[in-house]
């Protein structure tokens, strides 16, 4: 099956992350690696401000760290840590579902719809705007996940995106089957179907854990 196209960048800051991303995702920038501004601006080709941007975008999406005496340096991801993180997923993300079901007011099932529309949109446009993409996701999920009125089960849920964010390296490649799985849990939600709600949600992050795997595998990341 052909990927579908990398979408285009809409600014300089942008096009270096997506850049940098893609150094990282082919395994060119190993999980340890130092960045700097200088050899980036010369691989690159650009100027030192949308790297550094770019970085700090890279930074925010989980993909590089910032460590004292040492700079930026490349996210060091295991399978086992990327299995372990997933599994958490599937067990805290189908419940937060399920319960939103139950609990969602009107007005943040209509959120929920209007979230998955615009992601729709996005998706489909011409071309897709990467940042948006990642972003409107990210929107989606959150806004199911809140919708359980569960702040404990939403406080573990929010440290797991914050610790891992995978998807923001290949959730990209994958985008319009996600838009096609939302749709189904949008629906779900929207009639009250806990379990089936629930089901698409566990069927949706699986898919998402075994392209990770897949990919942490091919650019030779560590089993631990």
């Amino acid at each position: 099956m052909v990927s579908p196209p990398e979408p285009l960048p809409t600014t300089k800051a942008e096009e270096a992350f997506i850049a940098i991303r893609q150094l990282i995702e082919r395994g060119a920038l190993p999980g340890g690696a130092k960045l700097t501004l200088a050899s980036l601006s010369d691989q690159l080709q650009m100027s030192l401000t949308p790297i550094r941007e770019a970085l700090r975008m890279l930074q925010a999406n989980g993909l590089v760290e910032y460590k004292r005496h040492h700079g930026h340096v490349v996210t060091r991801y295991s399978i086992q840590r990327a299995e372990e993180i997933y599994l958490l997923r599937q067990t805290l993300e189908p419940l937060a579902t399920k319960l939103a079901a139950a609990n969602a007011t009107p007005a943040e099932l209509q959120g929920i719809r209007e979230l998955q529309e615009e992601f729709r949109l996005v998706v489909d446009g011409d071309p897709p705007r990467f940042a948006d993409v990642v972003e409107l996701n990210a929107r989606w999920h959150r806004m199911v996940y809140t919708s359980a009125h569960s702040a404990l089960l939403d406080d573990f849920i929010e440290r797991l995106w914050n610790g891992v964010p995978y998807q923001a390296i290949w959730f990209v490649q994958r985008r319009h089957r996600s838009v096609a799985d939302h749709e189904a849990i949008t629906t779900a939600l929207e009639a009250r179907e806990a379990e089936v709600a629930g089901q698409g949600m566990l069927d949706h992050i699986g898919r998402g854990r075994a392209a990770t795997v897949e990919h942490l595998q091919a650019i030779g990341s560590p089993e631990s």
